[in-house]
């Protein structure tokens, strides 16, 4: 009996390193490529999921990615190339087991992860490449130590002491919604949300540009996804940003919905929302990491400092919202709402900075769509929105800066 179940063993340890039983056979259906500024983005549309692995392989300036029983009818001029730092890639299916090859421009450290089906999306392999860092020692960059802040910051009212005073321009962060694999939402003609705040956000840029004391910069200046959370971090670490400014254009269920509307973040939590709209707004735009693809862990204002941060800053943002409502509103006709709503949108949820979430109209309503698609409606727009933050920067001009010397 013994030797019957030491032969049983051997079979099925044979068996499983010949014939993986959890190895999946999987098609690649397509592969969409982006490049953003230090990331290029490739995802494998499939038809199931698959397995995976990074292989031992991959060496400076190519990524080798193992995938078990996976196929693909793609040949060779539809793979993506010249991406970013992507120079080609292919599905090798020579050897035992197939091999999906990422030929480089440069060495890139390669982040690959699979996401399960969303919306119009089915399982796809996800494939972030990032700038390595030279030399093989891990260094950590400690950022210089903030100065502690005085509760007594956060007072019943929009407070100057918030923003950082250095006879220096305003700077303000305006950033894009959706991009790359996130489309946001899609109207009946076809347009495609993520272009047009990109270009509302470039035209918004430009104005601020060109006003005294103020210097813009976008969190992404061509298709390509960004994730919520990194969203807020360029404005808060790369731009140093005392504003941020979220573009959107919304969409809904009926075709008569219509109208502008500004956001602010809620302090009490993602249920507690200033209106039933409101709060769906925020559950639509927060699930952009789901359809975008992120394999980083969220983050949360958890701590009271921050807190008190937010608490502050949320003051400013309701007098921002509420001026950029009123140049809006002769320009679009109808608000959907009259007054700064709010509810839990994660890309808000950075203390420090006057945040809002712009959405300039109903991409789902046809005549808001053609609008929001013409350059020159664009353009009007935000020059617009540009005029009300220019207000709100006079009417609470920071000590020491060109607001509050002139």
């Amino acid at each position: 009996m013994k030797q019957v179940l030491n032969c049983c063993r051997y079979i099925a340890l044979v068996t499983a390193l010949l014939f993986p039983a959890l190895s999946v056979a999987a098609q690649i259906l397509s592969v969409r490529s982006w490049s953003g500024s230090d990331t290029t983005r490739l995802v494998l549309e499939l038809d199931g999921t698959t397995d995976f692995r990074v292989s031992e392989e991959s060496s400076p300036g190519r990524v080798v990615v193992l995938m078990p029983k996976a196929s693909t009818r793609i040949e060779g001029p539809r793979w993506p190339a010249q991406v970013g730092a992507l120079d080609a890639m292919r599905l090798d299916t020579d050897g035992n087991t197939p091999r999906l090859v990422l030929d480089l421009k440069q060495d890139a450290e390669a982040k690959v992860f699979l996401l399960g089906p969303n919306g119009q999306y089915n399982h796809r392999l996800v494939i972030d490449l990032l700038p390595r860092v030279a030399g093989s020692a891990v260094i950590e960059v400690v950022p210089p130590a903030k100065p502690k802040l005085d509760p007594k910051v956060v007072e019943s009212k929009p407070s100057r002491g918030l923003f950082k005073s250095s006879g220096r321009k305003i700077v303000v962060t305006i950033d894009p919604g959706h991009g790359g694999e996130d489309p946001g939402a899609i109207g009946s003609l076809g347009t495609r949300e993520k272009m047009v705040t990109l270009a509302i956000a470039r035209e918004l840029a430009q104005y601020l540009n060109g006003q005294d004391g103020i210097k813009a910069d976008l969190t992404r200046d061509s298709d390509f996804f960004i994730p919520l959370q990194k969203r807020r971090k360029i404005g808060r670490d790369e731009h140093r940003a005392d504003i941020f400014v979220s573009i959107h254009a919304d969409s809904a269920p009926s075709r008569q919905a219509h109208g502008a509307s500004v956001f602010a973040l809620s302090l009490k939590g993602a249920n507690s929302a200033t209106s039933r709209f409101a709060q769906q707004l925020a559950e639509q735009e927060n699930k952009s990491d789901l359809i975008g693809g992120v394999a980083e862990d969220s983050d949360d204002i958890s701590n009271v400092l921050a807190g008190m941060l937010v608490e502050g800053t949320l003051k400013h943002s309701l007098e921002m919202g509420r001026m950029i409502l009123g140049e809006i509103q002769p320009l679009v006709g109808k608000l959907h709402s009259r007054n700064v709503e709010q509810a839990g949108f994660a890309v808000l949820k950075e203390p420090g900075m006057v945040s809002l979430l712009v959405e300039t109209g109903f991409i789902s309503n046809p005549d808001e769509e053609q609008r929001l698609s013409d350059a020159g409606y664009q353009r009007d727009l935000a020059v617009k929105i540009g005029t009300g933050i220019v207000n709100f920067c006079r009417r609470f001009p920071v000590p020491g800066t060109y607001f509050d010397q002139n």
